[in-house]
């Protein structure tokens, strides 16, 4: 999956989330990451973190593994 779908699959599948809970994202999805570069090197672990487990897991999933 490209890099900018990454993001845009994220932004859409929890558009919900981000109206809602996910205010502070700001910018959505593209706020996980280091410059907006989704790729397993680019995440911000902190912010990671701080997402609901169903979306850690859905973006360890589009990032290919998981963190432990």
């Amino acid at each position: 999956m490209g890099n900018n779908n990454i993001i845009e699959n994220l932004n859409s599948k929890y558009r919900g989330y981000l109206d809602d809970e996910g205010r502070w994202l700001n910018e959505g999805f593209k706020n996980i990451f280091i410059d907006g570069e989704p790729n397993r090197e680019n995440l911000k672990t902190s912010v990671y973190l701080m997402l609901p487990q169903e979306i850690r897991e859905y973006v360890d999933h589009l990032l290919g593994e998981k963190i432990d």
